[in-house]
């Protein structure tokens, strides 16, 4: 199988799995928001923003080294030395942050502190377990485990909150059940068990795997920092309610997220696969491009599409947060082809170079907020937002073409932005014309890029490749 039906199949795998949830997640919005007050929805939102930054504390991010070395190695005993020398890092780590966390929370009488400790456990084990799965190759249980979960902990969201009128406590008991069922199902899948051996824990593994991974930790606090430090910030000087409206905002761009990282799941794989391969560099070059032309599209037809269903899926006590939508879809369009450049970083073993790059740019999304904060008020969180990551795509690519040099298709791109600023313009304005002249413009476009990329599509529906 080629290495581009290779990619699209993953894709294809991981993206029934986890989109259908979100899609039926995304529905349920207007049950959220009209049975949870904006407080409540912005306490919530802090509970899952901050999932972003403790998850990687708790496993020192190894499940990415384990991965990483795992699918390298070609050595049963080595893979069992990799998989046993992760988990027994991983369980210390967990049980000495949970007694510290117990501790600290029992004096300050902190809420739902049982229940919250169960929930980032639980996300925490998902979380290395899926990449178990993907290791092994198993595609197809990473991504039915990604939807049970997601499937699950929507249908008990339904209960908890519609039902027992449970609200937060009902959300989070929601995740720890289902991501406990999750990993019940991703144990058996991979018989993990069978791979788990103390004697055959190694101490230079371990030196390993944490050189590798540790990096990617304060990578994951740039992440955070970009994408949940907002919350922080909009909670300290707006609060609660306001943060709900933000978070509002946030669905539409995060479900656009959740379709870039299935994507980058897979690009993953291929390219740690294939970085060996002769040809590597021309056909990374050829899918960034494909990539970053389909990410445009994608979100310019949501900018058409949603000013006529926008209130069919919002409460109107929520309706500020239409302006932000936008600004927040863009900034994931340059999130999505960060994370694509990353993935070559970490095919490279550059993973100290991913982690400079986002707290780097952390640290000028906060700063931007701040500058902001009191000229534009809530937008200076999504405008910071934006351009925090597209600094992040600039900034990574220029590096990357140091060692990795790929091509960029300014013409096609520079037509594709025409369109979205058309399609900005009718948004903001809700002018009809407008919005339907840019609708016509994309899917005009579309064809355009079926035609123009046929022989690039061709190849990567060969056999051989």
């Amino acid at each position: 199988m080629s290495r581009g039906k290779e990619l699209i199949k993953n894709t294809g795998i991981l993206l029934v799995a986890r989109i259908s949830t979100q899609i039926v997640s995304f529905f349920l919005l207007p049950l959220y928001t009209a049975l949870l007050s904006t407080a409540e929805y912005g306490e919530v939102d802090i509970y899952t923003s901050l999932s972003a930054i403790i998850i990687p504390f708790l496993s020192l991010s190894l499940e990415m080294g384990l991965f990483r070395y795992y699918i390298a190695s070609n050595n049963p005993k080595d893979k069992k030395s990799i998989i046993t020398t992760s988990f027994l890092i991983i369980g210390t780590m967990m049980l000495i942050m949970t007694a510290i966390y117990l501790g600290v929370s029992a004096v300050f009488l902190l809420k739902y502190r049982f229940l919250i400790a169960g929930y980032y456990i639980s996300k925490t084990v998902a979380t290395v377990l899926l990449q178990v799965a993907r290791a092994k190759g198993d595609n197809i249980g990473y991504g039915m485990a990604s939807f049970l979960s997601s499937s699950l902990s929507v249908v008990l969201n339904v209960i908890f909150i519609a039902y027992f009128n449970m609200k937060v406590s009902g959300i989070l008991w929601s995740t720890v059940i289902a991501q406990f069922i999750s990993c019940i199902y991703l144990i058996i899948r991979t018989k993990v068990y069978n791979d788990f051996e103390i004697k055959t824990f190694d101490i230079n593994q371990a030196k390993k795997l944490l050189n590798y991974s540790v990096p990617l930790v304060f990578n994951q606090i740039g992440s955070w920092a970009i994408n949940y430090s907002d919350r922080i910030i909009i909670l300290f000087f707006w609060g609660q309610a306001v943060n709900g409206i933000y978070s509002v905002a946030n669905k539409f761009s995060n479900l656009m997220n959740t379709f870039f990282s299935v994507y980058n799941v897979a690009w993953t794989e291929n390219v740690v696969r294939s970085i060996e391969d002769p040809d590597s560099k021309d056909y990374s070059s050829k899918i960034f491009n494909l990539t970053f032309q389909i990410y445009l599209l994608v979100i310019t037809g949501i900018i058409n599409i949603l000013p006529f269903i926008f209130n069919l899926f919002v409460n109107y006590a929520y309706h500020d947060a239409y302006y932000h939508v936008p600004i927040l879809l863009i900034a994931m369009l340059f999130s999505g082809m960060a994370a694509t450049i990353g993935s070559i970083y970490i095919a490279c073993n550059r993973t100290k170079e991913i982690s400079v790059t986002t707290v780097m740019t952390g640290v000028c999304n906060i700063t931007t907020h701040y500058l902001l904060l009191n000229i534009l008020g809530l937008f200076a969180a999504s405008i910071s937002t934006f351009v925090s990551f597209f600094f992040l795509f600039v900034y990574r690519f220029i590096r990357m073409k140091k060692f990795y040099k790929i091509s960029f298709q300014t013409k096609k791109i520079t037509i594709q932005v025409f369109i979205l600023i058309i399609a900005c313009i009718g948004y903001y304005f809700m002018s009809n014309i407008i919005i339907i002249l840019g609708l016509i413009a994309n899917i005009a476009f579309i064809f355009y890029l079926l035609l123009s990329n046929k022989e690039i599509i061709r190849s990567m529906l060969m056999k051989k490749g």
